[in-house]
């Protein structure tokens, strides 16, 4: 399913389930007048204009849900009561037991009581067809003709609204699934990954044993300066410059890390140090070329890099520090400069 698609159903699933449940008495409408059962028709006339009201007027999601929670309850209950109990509309109710769950949001403690009222309905509403009481016994002889049709049909929208807002729950539980991986591995300003998921990738290629690679220590020059120049904003800025900077230049195979702050770590697997030299120039030769915009000043961004190659990748932290200390030794001596 596109999932621009499933984003749309997602928002607005509120006012479709509404307009679904508004349809079915529209419906209805026309139905029973033509089955002859004018009280019904009365009914849904009556739950049509609230649906109506419902749509137009209030725009709190937890109200809507709870009202139609309620209404359908009621409508299924009256419709028990005017048919004698042979219509089937039990099933609303237990399907809107369980719906209620998955519309409200977990912190709504209340759509625990809806449960119970609900179940407790689902109970009475039950005891109308075993006492076969109606309100209309001289529209029973209708109502018993056209039973089996009304039955299958209500079973079919419970089916069918179970299986769309279970399946859209699911969808949706996965997208979350899916953010929370990628926020735990990832940093939110940049993109990039983090320090958590570096030691997770450094431990796989300890497995694979892997050798011949590169890592280089990046950070930016004078942050902090253009933070109390130009302010945080500015700087946040900055950063997401330099990482898109660092993704535009970073080999298929390398990993792009935000140490923390201002630095960066480049993992370049299977690169020898002048092939990592040469695409280390050319980043930094790129990233001096962006700029950033604070009002009518133009924010210009360099970076000192340090480089370091090593054979033994259980070894990676030594090479780390390696690069750690070749880039404060290029802070020391004129920054914007790639020292190997």
């Amino acid at each position: 399913m596109p999932k621009n698609l499933i984003n749309t159903l997602s928002k607005h699933r509120t006012v479709i389930f509404l307009i679904m449940c508004l349809c079915v008495h529209v419906f209805n409408v026309f139905l029973f007048w033509k089955f002859g059962l004018f009280p019904l028709v009365v009914l849904n006339c009556f739950s049509s204009v609230l649906y109506i009201s419902i749509l137009t007027i209030f725009k709190n999601e937890n109200f809507r849900i709870s009202f139609a929670y309620f209404e359908i309850i009621f409508f299924s209950a009256m419709t028990e009561l005017i048919s004698g109990g042979h219509f089937g509309t039990l099933t609303f109710v237990i399907g809107m037991v369980a719906v209620i769950f998955f519309m409200l949001p977990y912190s709504n403690r209340k759509k625990h009581i809806y449960q119970l009222i609900g179940a407790m309905f689902a109970v009475a509403i039950s005891m109308i067809s075993v006492f076969n009481y109606s309100l209309y016994p001289e529209l029973m002889d209708l109502v018993l003709l056209h039973s089996s049709f009304v039955k299958v049909m209500n079973l079919i929208i419970t089916l069918f609204t179970l299986f769309y807002l279970s399946n859209l729950y699911l969808i949706e539980l996965k997208t979350t699934r899916e953010k929370l991986d990628y926020n735990i591995n990832h940093d939110m300003l940049t993109g990039l990954y983090n320090r958590r998921f570096f030691e997770g990738i450094m431990k796989r290629s300890k497995e694979e044993k892997e050798t011949s690679y590169s890592v280089a220590m990046l950070d930016v020059d004078d942050f902090k300066k253009i933070n109390d120049t130009y302010g945080h904003e500015t700087g946040d800025k900055v950063l997401a410059a330099v990482s898109k900077c660092i993704e535009s230049c970073l080999p298929q195979n390398g990993v792009a890390v935000r140490w923390g702050g201002e630095e960066f770590v480049l993992y370049l697997p299977q690169m020898d140090n002048s092939h990592a030299l040469e695409l280390l120039s050319n980043f930094r030769a790129k990233l001096a070329e962006q700029v950033v915009y604070y009002k009518n000043s133009k924010v210009s961004i360099t970076a000192t890099i340090g480089l370091s190659t090593g054979e033994n990748i259980a070894d990676y932290e030594e090479y780390i520090r390696q690069a750690d200390e070749k880039l404060y030794w290029g802070k020391k001596h004129g920054k914007n400069q790639v020292v190997k």
